[in-house]
């Protein structure tokens, strides 16, 4: 929450935004920071710790994924990454994203490294 509360409202890199459900609870969040990756150091933002409570899911609240897509693009950058587990590589690609790696992790899983290429826009 105090990462959360720091980055939230700021006009560069690293920002996160948060979505509320009618009830006024915290329904998701998501960030946007320079790096994820050590060894993708070279690409840049990359969506951070994307997250939706259970409870939400199914309701929309993926649609925060568009915050930080839409900042990007008004910032200029032309591509967005993300880093992710088989969990959420599904929930990416339904959002238009595209995989361009896999990378092994400390874990045993593979890391699905996804892109989204951007539209310039202003935010």
């Amino acid at each position: 929450m105090e990462v959360t509360a720091g980055e939230a409202g700021r006009q560069g890199l690293p920002v996160t935004w948060v979505a509320v459900d009618e009830a006024g609870e915290a329904a998701g969040a998501v960030g946007l920071g320079e790096f994820d990756v050590t060894e993708r150091r070279d690409r840049s933002p990359w969506v951070l710790g994307m997250i939706v409570r259970p409870a939400s899911r199914g309701r929309g609240a993926g649609r925060l994924l568009s915050r930080p897509e839409r900042f990007a693009a008004g910032r200029g950058y032309s591509q967005v990454w993300v880093a992710t587990g088989s969990l959420g590589t599904g929930f990416y690609r339904r959002c238009g994203w595209e995989e361009a790696e896999r990378l092994p992790a400390a874990w045993g899983e593979p890391l699905a490294i996804l892109t989204r290429r951007l539209t310039p826009s202003a935010d």
